[in-house]
């Protein structure tokens, strides 16, 4: 195998690239920088939304949680109203049955668009990871 002679025009040709390429690489490192600061922010504000979310949800919990006692005391008004040993009128029942099917109602709506955004944020948070993680 025969050595090659490097040359000092090549020498000097290969720095110039080099420094060339260094250039570029400045401005994109600057660029990065920038990028990487904006990112952070939006991650921020992410985690605030995340966070406002959370409160949402705890809401939603609680809004169910008060329902299913309203139902559970309605279930004692019709046994008694049943057993003969109720005091509030059938028609009472009915129209607290109504205002508890309208509560359902809203709750099932709330329940669903917190899943719906659940399973976005979720499903886009794993591509960010899994995509950060596989270039690393």
């Amino acid at each position: 195998m025969k050595e090659q002679t490097i040359t000092m025009e090549t020498m000097q040709a290969d720095h110039q690239r080099w420094l060339r390429a260094h250039e570029e690489w400045r401005h994109e490192i600057a660029r990065w920088r920038s990028e990487h600061a904006a990112a952070a922010e939006r991650l921020a504000q992410m985690q605030s939304l995340l966070r406002d979310d959370d409160d949402v949800l705890e809401e939603h919990a609680r809004t169910f949680r008060q329902a299913e006692c309203a139902i559970a005391a309605h279930e004692r008004e019709i046994a008694a109203f049943l057993a003969g040993t109720g005091a509030t009128p059938q028609d009472v029942l009915a129209n607290r049955h109504q205002e508890q099917e309208g509560e359902f109602s809203r709750q099932k709506c709330a329940h669903d668009r917190i899943k719906s955004r659940h399973k976005i944020v979720m499903e886009q948070l794993q591509t960010l990871e899994s995509k950060t993680m596989a270039s690393t």
